[in-house]
């Protein structure tokens, strides 16, 4: 059996012909045989048959079959009749089909191997070593924190590679590398096989990425040593990575219902039943994790407009866990809720924030970062944080900014949340924005979004001249002229603070529909 695609591509890739007329492109051909006048008294064999047949011999053929006729110059056939106008000889056409159907025949045979090997448990490792026996070439498999789960041959001295904590994980470097040059997108943007080539390398390389209900959990890598890769290689690839993707959801599913030892811990810890800040900190040290100085709580979740109810960060809960080491983390009313221990006022150092800003980019996910605080025993509090940014986005289907959005910049946003008389709250805009909004209004001036745009800076000139595209002269003459047509005191600290907070409140009003 071929898909007819295939065997049209083939016969005008190495046969040098057109192919005239219409098919369906996945319409599987389970034999080729020749149409000639006995043809008809033969009892039908069954399957999908394509029948090739010259000039000479057409008339009489069956219009209801597949039919392709080889030396036929007007190409005016009736509907569902494939024909060749240029001379070819008849049996070049068939020898060339026949070898299509006999490789996809050998393609399923691999694939049952590959199949047998996965119903016998040999997990990935097992069924990367088949894989590696009908490639002859490399293979490495990384989860997207670019960690190696299977390999073959056995992957030692590999300099793309460096171990942390007993795993093997592809080097900063050679991350960067991947991103800069595109190739991180392509595995996340595209669901086949694809080759390409590495600075550095004379060979090639050749990427795809793993699936589980539309999720990218993974990429396999195979390098052009060994031997060349042909056309059936990229088959057998995708093949192998829908196999792979299989044995990777079982997996994931054992760990799911296994479920971590620091689960009803952490879940008592984020409800705030625990107030004695030892008695926290020794189990953390019982459940194998490490205190540290600060504490931050993230909140992870899909986009606002995305329904997949949770599938997707079930199977990346544990990659997540592998790029930030030392977390922990738990399905906190229906919220991938991760306690991040830090010996740094900030939550990740530049390496990690590359590496988790680049998986919740490909991924589509959001992360919602509290404050840092410094005493554990008051998680419960500052998960409110991330649990606030995290709903208000939900709530009202807004996209977030940044896939990094951090609660330090949304406080305020918190502040109004807590307000119940949202008419006293909007009373508090300072009315010389109100008056500035008129005047823009009715004279079609920005003198609004001029100022706005200045405080959203912290108040540099030259970098809201930039975002405004103006000239910095033609900003301070907009500065200028607000202060003479609205009476403004730019001076003074209280009042500045004042606009800025107006402008905020009015952001959020508006996303709020209040």
């Amino acid at each position: 059996m071929a898909y007819f695609e295939n065997i049209i591509k083939r016969l005008e890739t190495n046969l040098k012909v057109h192919v005239h007329g219409t098919y369906h492109a996945r319409t599987e051909i389970d034999s080729v045989l020749f149409w000639n006048t006995n043809t008809s008294h033969t009892q039908h064999p069954g399957g999908n048959i394509l029948y090739l047949c010259d000039v000479a011999h057409f008339q009489g053929a069956p219009v209801d079959e597949y039919i392709l006729v080889v030396n036929y110059p007007d190409c005016e056939l009736p509907v569902g009749c494939l024909c060749i106008s240029q001379n070819v000889a008849l049996d070049e056409v068939f020898n060339q089909i026949q070898t299509v159907i006999l490789e996809h025949h050998l393609l399923k045979c691999k694939e049952e191997e590959l199949f047998r090997t996965l119903q016998h448990n040999s997990g990935l490792q097992g069924i990367t070593n088949i894989a590696y026996t009908h490639l002859n070439n490399p293979i490495t498999i990384c989860d997207t924190s670019f960690s190696v789960l299977a390999a073959s041959p056995q992957v030692t001295g590999d300099t793309n590679l460096e171990e942390k904590d007993g795993r093997l994980f592809v080097k900063d470097s050679k991350f960067q590398n991947m991103l800069d040059t595109k190739i991180v997108k392509k595995i996340y943007s595209t669901n086949v096989p694809f080759i390409t080539y590495i600075e550095d390398y004379p060979f090639k390389w050749v990427f795809q990425s793993i699936r589980i209900q539309h999720s990218v959990v993974g990429y396999v890598c195979i390098r052009e040593i060994q031997k060349d890769f042909v056309e059936e290689d990229l088959d057998y690839i995708d093949m192998f990575c829908h196999v792979i993707a299989i044995e990777m959801q079982r997996e994931m599913n054992f760990q799911t219902n296994t479920r971590l030892n620091y689960e009803y811990f952490l879940t008592e810890l984020l409800e705030g039943h625990f107030d004695q800040k030892e008695y926290i900190l020794n189990n953390i040290i019982q459940l194998g994790h490490h205190p540290n100085k600060y504490y931050f709580l993230l909140v992870i979740d899909e986009a606002p407009d995305n329904h997949n109810s949770g599938i997707q960060l079930k199977n990346l809960y544990q990659q997540i866990l592998t790029i930030l080491p030392n977390s922990m983390a738990v399905f906190f009313y229906g919220k991938l809720t991760v306690l991040l221990p830090t010996d740094s006022y900030k939550p990740f150092n530049d390496k990690t924030q590359k590496k988790f800003y680049a998986f919740l980019q490909f991924h589509r996910l959001y992360a919602y970062v509290s404050f840092p605080y410094e005493n554990i025993a008051e998680s419960h509090i500052f998960y409110k944080q991330t649990d606030f940014l995290s709903s208000f986005y939900s709530e009202h289907t807004l996209i977030p900014e940044d896939y990094i959005v951090y609660y330090r910049n949304h406080f305020l946003q918190h502040t109004f949340a807590l307000c119940k008389d949202f008419t006293a709250l909007k009373s508090t805009i300072h009315p010389d924005i109100y008056k500035i909004i008129r005047h823009d209004q009715t004279q079609n001036t920005d003198y609004a979004n001029t100022l706005k745009t200045y405080l959203m800076n912290g108040r540099n000139a030259v970098r809201a001249s930039e975002e405004l595209h103006i000239h910095k002269s033609t900003f301070f003459y907009r500065l200028n002229k607000m202060e003479e047509l609205f009476d403004l005191d730019m001076i003074r600290e209280e009042t500045m603070v004042a606009y800025e907070y107006s402008f905020i409140l009015m952001d959020y009003l508006e996303k709020s529909k209040l």
